[in-house]
């Protein structure tokens, strides 16, 4: 068993990097029937204690409305909007919108969470991710997401609202991360043990985990409208607990990994994933029909995920007084 952790940990450190892209436009779609989302938010300063730690280096607690985008650099620099605040106030679906890619800008980098974590060295991984292979799990993060839910209930019980969309907003970047198929498993189990020792095969699962990343961004910018509209049409789902919606989220993910995997295995074939691949190559193998398969079956983990987050979202400001019914 240890023999197989070591092995799993020497190819998770060269993808704990990767996290899945296009947040922004992802919350900005998914929020759009959210009652009350423009609803004017007074901007509060920070002023909690957590025990949670950061690497305050890239940690940002001011408000950067409409001067520092968070935003995907794949994407195209102009959607989502992002104005600044007017009388020191912002809307409840900016706030979501913006913050929303808030975790992947280092704050979660360069610390020690984790046991794994000397094997891997680095943390965005550990938070980010929750792998599991075979009766192998690591990372976490579903922890990360549940935190965030707490942390957003906290200071909505302060009469805190900007916080607590904020927290609420890193909140959904981390069950959004965990509806991307390989933030639940790297590669199947053999192709782990035969990375450790292959950089070519290390290279190639490397890449996936990066065409996947970047898929969604191409969906959203630059294919036709079939994501967006998925999204928006998603209808809520509800659960019992905050848990059982991450939870949902990653057993359907996960169940749709290997369907997804060796169709990207497929298409591009191992000298193709060799090195890591662009939008423009992404758009000409859709143009020629190669994406058929990867586009359904990522539309459908899509459109699932949509609808459980819609349910939590609901379920949570209800529960915190933001919706009356």
């Amino acid at each position: 068993m240890k023999r197989s952790f070591f092995l799993i940990a020497l190819i998770l450190f060269t993808i704990s990097l990767f996290a899945w892209s296009g947040h922004e436009a992802l919350t900005y779609y998914l929020i759009q029937d959210l009652p009350g989302k423009d609803s004017l938010v007074k901007i509060r300063e920070y002023s909690y204690q957590e025990d949670r730690i950061y690497n305050e280096e890239y940690l940002v607690l001011e408000d950067v409305a409409g001067t520092r985008r968070f935003f995907e650099p794949l994407g195209d620099g102009e959607f989502p909007p992002d104005p600044p605040p007017v009388d020191n106030k912002l809307p409840v679906w900016q706030i979501l919108t913006i913050y929303s890619p808030e975790p992947d800008n280092g704050m979660d980098e360069g610390l020690k969470l984790d046991p794994l974590q000397g094997l891997i060295g680095n943390s965005q991984g550990v938070r980010h991710m929750r792998y599991k292979v075979g009766i192998l799990k690591a990372f976490q993060g579903d922890k990360s997401f549940l935190y965030f839910v707490e942390m957003s209930k906290k200071a909505f019980e302060n009469g805190d609202r900007y916080w607590g969309y904020r927290f609420l907003g890193r909140a959904l970047h981390y069950i959004e991360d965990l509806s991307q198929p390989y933030h639940n498993a790297p590669g199947t189990f053999g192709e782990l043990v035969w990375a450790a020792m292959n950089k070519k095969m290390s290279a190639i699962l490397a890449n996936a985990h990066f065409f996947m990343d970047d898929y969604l961004v191409y969906l959203l910018y630059y294919s036709d409208d079939a994501a967006k509209e998925t999204i928006l049409g998603a209808k809520p789902v509800f659960f019992d607990s905050y848990n059982d919606y991450v939870q949902n989220i990653m057993n359907y993910t996960l169940n749709k990994f290997p369907i997804i995997h060796n169709e990207i295995k497929r298409v591009f074939g191992e000298e193709g994933l060799v090195n890591k691949i662009t939008i423009d190559e992404m758009r000409k193998r859709d143009n020629n029909g190669d994406f058929l398969v990867i586009k359904s079956e990522t539309l459908s983990i899509l459109s699932y995920a949509s609808s459980v987050i819609k349910g939590f979202l609901l379920q949570f400001l209800r529960e915190v007084g933001e919706i009356n019914f």
